[in-house]
């Protein structure tokens, strides 16, 4: 066997092992879907809410480094869309509809007013 050949033979080999592992998914269900419109719908809501005034900002044509906005500016948008995602990745992993939400273990508390006026 030459070099070329086992060279070739390695590839295959490496080849069929990698594509051995990916199985094809099951298809996701009609819930599965809804759960996803759900939770994908909550988290938009929740960064548009939240990081309004970072997406009305004006683009500052005329201005010197206009195309390159500061850090602060990165960060707040950085920021924002790690918490869409956070948002997103706990709903999709606790259920869009679920009624006992935890944090850390216990359950949380929902606000309510006691007396009201």
């Amino acid at each position: 066997m030459g070099a070329r050949s086992m060279m070739k033979f390695v590839t295959a080999i490496l080849l069929a092992g990698g594509l051995a592992g990916c199985a094809a998914a099951p298809p996701a269900t009609t819930a599965e879907d809804a759960d996803a419109a759900t939770c994908t719908a909550q988290a938009d809501a929740t960064y548009n809410a939240n990081s309004l005034d970072t997406q009305a900002r004006p683009s500052q044509t005329g201005q010197m480094f206009s195309g390159t906005p500061n850090h602060v500016f990165d960060a707040e948008t950085l920021g924002a869309l790690h918490q869409r995602d956070s948002q997103l990745a706990t709903c999709e992993a606790d259920g869009a509809n679920a009624p006992n939400p935890t944090f850390l273990g216990a359950p949380v508390v929902t606000p309510h007013i006691i007396n009201p006026p």
